[in-house]
């Protein structure tokens, strides 16, 4: 079970950063929104849990959304790397979500959280040694210590929270992120939030919450 959700954060993890290199924080973050829409999905596949009627209005709206921020545009929407590969993150930690709150249940967030973070340091270890030493800048390491941090805390307190409560419900709070990365995209890399924008974003966060209060 360990090794399984390891592996689909590790995956996931590829995924997101390869998203954010593509694209904007405004245009890759919002699609984490997506996570309790697969969720959903991912229960009818597996447990045969047949979404109510909120639950399918909160795909549908989640979709509209996404196409409204993309200007209802489906080609630049297929041809979007960023956007393809937040589609693989969100399927990957779909899936993950529902070990981790098992996992995390049975021996406890921070076991299960240093357990995680060893087997996916595994997993980069190959890839770790074929860097070369001379082409490390120490300065770029150490602004790297800030992220890793943060990331540590993100996943001791969501594993804390899943193995507590509802796995889909905490993961839509996670959501509200998105007004933050927004707002860190907007000030310090100067990314462009339009009208069309805000409202994708806003909507998609409703959407997600709608799925978890009454999907």
């Amino acid at each position: 079970m360990m090794l399984s959700a390891a592996t689909l954060d590790a995956a996931a993890m590829t995924f997101y950063l390869l998203a954010l290199r593509n694209g904007s924080l405004a245009k890759v973050i919002p699609l984490l929104c997506f996570v309790p829409v697969f969720q959903l999905v991912l229960n009818f596949v597996f447990y045969n849990e047949v979404p109510s009627l909120f639950g399918f209005m909160g795909i549908i709206s989640a979709i509209f959304f996404i196409f409204y921020g993309e200007s209802l545009n489906l080609i630049s929407i297929i041809k979007d790397k960023a956007i393809n590969s937040m589609i693989c993150v969100v399927l990957l930690w779909s899936l993950s979500s529902i070990i981790h709150k098992d996992g995390s249940g049975q021996i406890g967030a921070v076991n299960w959280t240093a357990h995680i973070c060893l087997v996916m340091f595994l997993y980069y270890l190959p890839f770790l040694l074929r860097i070369r030493v001379s082409t490390i800048n120490l300065s770029d390491f150490s602004s790297l210590i800030v992220p890793a941090l943060a990331h540590l805390l993100t996943l001791l307190t969501f594993y804390q929270a899943a193995s507590l409560g509802n796995v889909a419900f905490v993961s839509s709070l996670r959501r509200f992120s998105t007004v933050f990365s927004i707002l860190i995209g907007w000030y310090k890399y100067n990314e462009t939030v339009t009208k069309r924008l805000c409202i994708s974003i806003f909507g998609l966060i409703a959407s997600a919450l709608t799925i978890t209060l009454f999907g």
